[in-house]
């Protein structure tokens, strides 16, 4: 996968992926939710930019698995944001991903 960044490597990061695990964590149903959306945004953004990817979610992975992942990821590393967590979580998901439509 290209990664874009500025020539030190930096990049922006936007809306919830700034916020801490913690703040993930501390979440209801409801405000997990709006994580998991910006998931969803950030892997499928994934999916169109990374060679070799359909799906990096997989054949087998469902979004509770995926949820509960970052969940356990999270309780470690509270301090970290969101994104990097997320970032963490493609890259063990990249061994599973499908690499074309069937």
């Amino acid at each position: 996968m290209t990664h874009a960044a500025d020539d030190t490597g930096q990049y922006l990061t936007m809306g919830l992926g700034n916020l801490s695990c913690k703040s993930f964590l501390n979440e209801d149903e409801e405000g997990a939710a709006y994580y998991l959306s910006w998931l969803a945004g950030y892997m499928t953004a994934y999916n169109h930019l990374a060679e070799d990817t359909y799906s990096i979610l997989g054949k087998t992975k469902t979004i509770g698995q995926i949820e509960s992942w970052l969940r356990d990821y999270c309780t470690v590393n509270g301090d970290e944001t969101f994104e990097s967590a997320t970032r963490n979580l493609l890259r063990n998901l990249k061994y599973f991903r499908v690499k074309q439509k069937q």
